[in-house]
Parts: C-alpha cells; sequence; structure tokens
C-alpha cells in the first residue's frame, strides 16, 4: 500500500510520544478534536487486540498486511496523507501496492475497519461482527480460517468474495495463502 510504504519510510514509530503526532495529523486533516481522539482510541483498541505499529492516524501495520480503521461515526477508512479523503468503497487491489491482497472487512459491503493481507501469513481477525471479505490473490489462492475451536475452513480460490454474511465471531485468524 502506498500510504504505509510513504510513511513507514519516514521513520514514523508507534511509541507512545508518536501518539500525539498522529492525532496532530488528523486534526490537521479536518477532523475535530473529539474525531482524532475517537480515531486514536480506536487504533490504540486494535494495537492491543493485534500488535503491530500505527503508522498512521488510522493505520497499523502487522507485517505483512496493514488494518485500516475509520473515523468514528464512518463507514471507510480515510487516507491521511496529502490531505486526500476517504479510501472508497472497495479497496482490495490486485495490482496495487505492493501486491495481490485478500481482505477481511468488519462490516458487511465491504465496509469499516479492515485488514489488507499482502504478503503470505496468518493475521488475527480483532473483530466479532457480521462483515465480509474479498480474496483477490493470485488466481486459485486458497486462504485458510481457524476458528476459536480450532478447526479449519479452505475458503474459496482467488479471485472470491463474499459481500453479506461473514460471521466473524468464531474466527481466530486467516491464513491468506
Amino acid at each position: 500500500m502506498v500510504v504505509l510504504t510513504s510513511i513507514a519510510g519516514a521513520g514514523v514509530s508507534s511509541a507512545s510520544t508518536d501518539r500525539a503526532e498522529f492525532i496532530a495529523q488528523a486534526r490537521s486533516a479536518g477532523l475535530s478534536v473529539a474525531q482524532a481522539n475517537g480515531l486514536q482510541a480506536k487504533v490504540d483498541d486494535y494495537l492491543v487486540k493485534t500488535g503491530g505499529t500505527q503508522v498512521s492516524p488510522n493505520q497499523i501495520d502487522l507485517a505483512g498486511a496493514v488494518l485500516s480503521v475509520t473515523v468514528p461515526g464512518e463507514s471507510t477508512p480515510r487516507r491521511f496523507v496529502d490531505g486526500i479523503g476517504a479510501y472508497g468503497r472497495f479497496h482490495c487491489d490486485y495490482q496495487g501496492a505492493p501486491a495481490a491482497t485478500f481482505c477481511a472487512y468488519k462490516h458487511q459491503g465491504f465496509l469499516g475497519e479492515y485488514i489488507q493481507m499482502y504478503d503470505c501469513g496468518t493475521y488475527r481477525i480483532p473483530w466479532g461482527t457480521t462483515g465480509s471479505w474479498a480474496n483477490n490473490q493470485t488466481r486459485g489462492t486458497v486462504p485458510v480460517l481457524t476458528f476459536w475451536n480450532y478447526s479449519t475452513w479452505q475458503m474459496p480460490g482467488a479471485y472470491s468474495e463474499q459481500y453479506l454474511g461473514v460471521d466473524w465471531h468464531p474466527v481466530i485468524s486467516i491464513k491468506n495463502c
């Protein structure tokens, strides 16, 4: 993801002293004090659940994936680089940087927070909602879900998607490849 590369390349870290900097970036992008603080609280909560490193006001680098977080009250994450607005409705690019992706969305209809997985790995699903997913990886790539009872399910191969009705409650993680 270009946003991650440009911000991470600038040497931004997740140290607690950078928390104020991320809030200031969100404020300079037009968010109110309440919105900026609410966004940072959501990011802080996800950092506890997923680990990773905060790299922008609303993104967490998960080493091979990026978790993008919505501003409270909004349905899609924003981009906070160069003052550009919301990402739009669908963000699971195949040819986009850095590579083909699998995306897990918190809400149905490819909305809400989402994890864009671009490196082969196992990624924790930090929400228990009814959501959606898109497998936009190399043709035939089969992700595997792991559930709380440690059973697994092989998902349909790429390209495939489920726009409605994905029950994330029993899911611990996804191995995207």
